[in-house]
């Protein structure tokens, strides 16, 4: 029997999960890492959270485990990244905080440079851009950016600490903004812009590469013994789709977390305001962030001194109010939505409305955004398949009849919150035997209210006119 580790490295925390070679979960682990915002706009982890959250799940994962782990691999956070030094021993030296992909520090550098970002890719850069806030440390922390010999995002992070080898997989190189799309290889011209070269990134492969054999560190730390292969894995949304292959190739996948994405998979190049890239597994990957989604109801939780399932039950409670309306903006709004800065807002709110109501009125905001994109992917020529909604979000009886209600359509929600986890499993098997692992669908259907989804049909309307007057542009289509 061949067992495996899937290890995910998330924006809040690491989970690990054991597999056996058929896909039985045999192990859990997870350990948390906080944010740190020294200051508006910087959001920093320390990587050494990273690695010790590996461990410590690791560990977690196979405890009272006496077999032998044949190989691993992870799925990661993409647009994360840390300054290093290496010293004469070839040992990392992080030289700052890692800067998060949620950072926005470098509004004023993206401006510097978009012009020229744009000439060589056709797309403008922001300042939450990998390049842009690269550019920021290279003009405000000059001596930091001439002593790094290595800027690696979370995953070759990892990668070196366990192998010796500086890596990354092509799906989170194209996370750090100097990447050729369409070459799958750095690029050059943009490098040049912040004055780097591929010597200061790290190699890149393709997921299921072999990295490398797990040091004696690693197997010490967590207390593995014998050999583990470690093998590249991918960028978290391309685990997700992975773990989620049970129907068609133009199914949509909600990944609910820290942010929802909406991600299609599709053999046929198109354009539109989509994240495009090549899949490891064939075609091209589609995706678009709701930036506000699963931030705004945590905000919205730590506020009310309240837990998620005492939300439910209050807010199902509650009937449908046409005239309140949460706009989720807590953390900004997605680029399809245009150039707009938008914000949090609760607008037709009275005396009559209890917490619940607010409550509800806040997963419809966020169920508004995912049908804004899902309305997007169809206007740019999608066929739509089935709804696969995955994550932490799942759990919520409530919020995912709303999400059914609002798109009109039947959810499949996967029975783990733990997708990422899978898709990483995947890679390592793909990595060890050749093949990707095959799952069947084993969750549960959520069907819409047909009365329901009227309502909330006149409700979108309302709610996409009142940000008409937030901003032009609102729901521009690029």
């Amino acid at each position: 029997m061949k067992y495996y580790l899937g290890i995910d490295l998330g924006t809040t925390g690491t989970k690990t999960l054991l597999f056996d070679q058929n896909g039985k979960v045999l192990g859990k682990g997870y350990k948390g890492y906080d944010l740190i915002t020294p200051c508006e706009n910087f959001y920093e982890q320390s990587p050494n959270d990273w690695y010790d959250a590996v461990v410590e799940s690791v560990k977690l994962a196979v405890c009272g485990f006496d077999g032998q782990i044949t190989a691993l691999s992870v799925s990661s956070q993409g647009g994360s990244f840390v300054f290093c030094d290496v010293d004469n021993n070839n040992n990392l030296i992080p030289l700052t905080n890692a800067i998060t992909w949620l950072d926005k520090r470098a509004e004023v550098e993206a401006n510097e440079i978009n012009e020229k970002v744009y000439k060589i890719t056709g797309e403008y850069t922001h300042g939450a851009s990998a390049i842009s806030k690269i550019l920021w440390v290279k003009k405000h922390e000059p001596q930091i950016f001439n002593q790094t010999k290595l800027i690696l995002s979370t995953s070759d992070y990892i990668y070196y600490l366990l192998t010796g080898n500086a890596v990354i997989d092509t799906t989170s190189a194209s996370m750090m903004d100097v990447f050729d799309n369409k070459n799958l290889v750095w690029n050059n011209d943009l490098l040049s812009i912040i004055s780097l070269t591929t010597s200061n990134l790290a190699k890149i492969v393709t997921a299921g590469d072999f990295v490398g054999k797990a040091n004696s560190k690693f197997l010490t730390d967590t207390g593995i013994k014998g050999e583990v292969n470690v093998y590249a894995g991918l960028h978290d949304q391309f685990a997700a789709s992975l773990a989620n292959t049970y129907f068609n190739e133009n199914d949509l996948i909600i990944s609910t977390g820290t942010t929802w994405v909406a991600f299609i998979r599709n053999k046929d190049k198109k354009c539109g305001p989509f994240f495009i890239r090549k899949h490891p597994d064939g075609g091209y990957a589609y995706f678009i962030s709701a930036i506000s989604s699963g931030t705004v109801l945590e905000w919205t939780k730590n506020n009310y001194n309240i837990d998620y399932k005492e939300m439910d039950e209050l807010a199902k409670n509650c009937k449908i109010d046409e005239n309140l309306l949460v706009y989720p903006f807590i953390s900004g709004n997605g680029s399809y939505r245009g150039k707009n800065n938008l914000t949090y807002s609760v607008e037709g709110a009275t005396f009559k409305h209890s917490k619940g109501d607010v409550f509800k009125a806040t997963m419809e905001g966020v169920a508004f955004e995912i049908k804004q994109i899902y309305n997007i992917f169809l206007e740019k020529g999608f066929n739509i398949g089935n709804v696969i909604v995955t994550g932490g979000a799942t759990r919520s009886d409530v919020w995912m009849a709303i999400l059914s209600d609002v798109l009109n359509k039947p959810l499949y929600l996967s029975k783990n919150a733990d997708g990422c986890c899978f898709g990483a499993y995947s890679v390592a098997k793909k990595g060890f035997s050749g093949n990707y692992a095959k799952f069947e669908f084993d969750g549960k259907i959520v069907t819409p209210n047909l009365e329901n989804a009227k309502i909330y049909d006149k409700k979108f309307t309302k709610y996409n006119q009142n940000l008409k007057y937030k901003g032009e542009n609102y729901g521009t289509l690029r």
